[in-house]
């Protein structure tokens, strides 16, 4: 196990191409990711739902998330739909393409990353607030320099993204 060697990193974001930008909810890209001396991720490996991605890093500031307690993987390929589940949970639906690893506070001051290949690498926690917060707020920049949103009309996927961004804020103004 390494300590420190954790890098992920946002780039090519971009919007679904011959989409009017407007309508697409989802931001896309490629996402670079090294747990320790493993590259599990970079531009060549998938287009991705970056904003998906974002969101997670969020949750993943104060929750523990493995393949079995979230509902897509860390790095999705697609976000279909967002809806909030029987719990009031939001959800984000979508293929099962994608990227996964387990992130796990081990005690107050450190965040283990485990590769599913089970490389390992423990960061202090403040140093990954920094890395997350890097990478959300490329993502949120990215919408705030593009046009505005048209939301959905129908009341599901207008919920479902209104309280994607509700969510958002609050994770990460805490």
């Amino acid at each position: 196990m390494t300590n420190n060697q954790f890098i992920i990193k946002v780039s090519n974001l971009h919007w679904i191409k011959n989409t009017d930008e407007e309508y697409d909810l989802c931001a896309h890209g490629d996402v670079f990711l090294q747990i320790g001396d493993e590259v599990v991720s970079n531009e060549y490996t998938l287009d991705v739902t970056v904003s998906a991605t974002a969101f997670y890093l969020l949750r993943s500031l104060t929750e523990n998330l493995n393949e079995h307690n979230h509902d897509s993987q860390l790095i999705p390929c697609c976000g279909h739909f967002m809806y909030f589940d029987e719990n009031g949970r939001l959800v984000i639906g979508g293929c099962p393409s994608g990227i996964d690893w387990t992130i796990e506070h081990i005690n107050d001051t450190e965040i283990k990353h485990t590769s599913d290949k089970g490389t390992q690498v423990i960061i202090n926690k403040d140093k990954y607030r920094e890395i997350v917060y890097a990478f959300a707020d490329e993502v949120q920049n990215f919408y705030r320099e593009s046009k505005s949103k048209i939301l959905p009309t129908d009341e599901f996927s207008r919920d479902g993204y209104l309280g994607f961004w509700k969510e958002w804020n609050r994770l990460r103004n805490k």
